[in-house]
């Protein structure tokens, strides 16, 4: 390094907000897409499958200070993409930034970077928009809420939870998890500290523990706990603002999650935040954008072996006594399959 260059202020520019981004042939999505977003909450809905969690891989990779490297695109076994585009368009210092980026499979081959301030601007291409990139402070990304149970509690098990011991000398998230509570429209009023322990209260002043509550209740608090205590972090860090939040609906019923989404977009204005979150749902959520895969995934059409329509054909070929046909199906079966109501159970 030349004693004479100046040294990179790493991570030193905060992301305040991304505006869009475009896609050619990326992961889940064949052919170019385009997805604008709005400040505050961004919902992209889609159903299983459809591109949800490859728009959120977009958005956190395409920063991404690495040339070469498995970007985790791997979205099934089958996955082995050709050249593929990706651009975004963000603010972030106060400054427009425009970013296009052209891959062959895991390694970056092209990289444009256009930054401009009022009536200046400034191009950055290859190696200096890496040295660039070190100076952008990371966005943040909860891939759901099953491994970052630290800010609130920990699970002990499927049924019971145990309390962090952190957690009884933090006076303010209790007081915040109270403060956004009366949004989730459930039947838990706050939560208290009694003595060493943290109870619920209940509208009608009762008082249980909260290792006892009810798992989606549990949860609905413990989501509270830490996309405040994250959202406090980038207030006081200074950090940037866009927060992008995948599989946060598992567990948890339709009218809680219309609750969350209300204290997400009450956090989101109080700290001027800007959220990415993926849902199935469409009715009640805040500035929806669309996702839907043009093509079958390759995994059901690329290889003989591996076609689904292909496996269902040779399975039916061995079962002779199964006619398989549209509904109504035949009734017509030389084997007989029965299925006992409550002999499967499913135990997550």
């Amino acid at each position: 390094m030349n004693l004479l260059e100046p040294a990179i202020d790493h991570d030193s520019i905060p992301i305040q907000r991304i505006i869009s981004v475009a896609c050619r042939n990326f992961m889940a999505f064949d052919g170019l897409h385009t997805f604008e977003f709005n400040d505050g909450v961004n919902t992209i809905i889609g159903g299983n499958a459809s591109g949800k969690s490859s728009l959120v891989t977009l958005i956190s990779q395409v920063l991404s200070r690495r040339i070469s490297s498995p970007w985790e695109g791997r979205w099934h076994a089958n996955y082995s993409p050709g050249e593929s585009l990706i651009e975004m368009k963000f603010i972030a210092g106060d400054k427009e930034h425009y970013l296009r980026r052209v891959m062959l499979g895991d390694t970056t081959t092209d990289l444009h970077l256009y930054v401009t301030e009022g009536k200046e601007r400034t191009f950055y291409r290859d190696g200096e928009v890496i040295d660039y990139f070190k100076r952008l402070k990371k966005m943040t990304t909860i891939n759901g809420f099953e491994d970052s149970r630290k800010d609130f509690y920990f699970w002990t098990s499927g049924k019971t939870t145990n309390v962090n011991p952190l957690f009884s000398k933090s006076k303010e998230l209790l007081e915040g998890i109270n403060r956004f509570l009366p949004l989730t429209k459930s039947g838990v009023r706050g939560l208290r500290m009694v003595g060493n322990d943290v109870m619920v209260e209940y509208q009608n002043g009762a008082l249980r523990n909260l290792s006892s509550l009810a798992s989606g209740d549990a949860k609905i608090i413990f989501v509270i706990a830490k996309i405040f205590n994250l959202a406090r972090q980038i207030e006081d860090g200074n950090l940037s603002k866009v927060i992008l939040l995948d599989e946060i609906e598992i567990g948890l019923d339709k009218a809680k999650l219309d609750g969350l989404y209300n204290i997400v977009e009450a956090l989101a204005h109080e700290y001027q935040c800007q959220f990415m979150i993926t849902s199935r749902f469409v009715n009640g959520r805040l500035n929806p954008i669309r996702v839907n895969k043009a093509k079958i995934p390759r995994c059901y059409t690329d290889e003989t072996g591996r076609n689904m329509k292909k496996m269902i054909q040779n399975f039916l070929k061995t079962k002779p006594g199964i006619i398989s046909k549209n509904p109504p199906f035949s009734k017509n079966s030389n084997t007989k399959y029965s299925l006992k109501w409550g002999s499967f159970k499913w135990n997550p």
